[in-house]
């Protein structure tokens, strides 16, 4: 298996992951990690977006990565 395979492959669970615990929504600490390994998934596509020239991934999950983090700053317990 390719190392881009491995970091797709990686990248698709780790959104599943995040996305199923915001939907849960159990905690402010669980939305963030939940917002967290979505920054991760993120920056795992946008690899895949630079590694195989797709730039409408890579602005994707660029704004995506923004959004993420908002996310995070919006549930971070104070």
């Amino acid at each position: 298996m390719e190392m881009i395979e491995l970091v797709r492959l990686f990248a698709a669970a780790a959104t599943v992951i995040a996305a199923i615990l915001v939907a849960l929504n159990l905690s402010p600490t669980a939305m963030v990690w939940g917002f967290s390994i979505f920054v991760v998934a993120s920056i795992a596509w946008m690899i895949d977006g630079w590694w195989d020239k797709k730039l409408s991934l890579l602005i994707q999950n660029a704004v995506l990565l923004l959004v993420n983090l908002a996310g995070i700053y919006r549930w971070l317990p104070r």
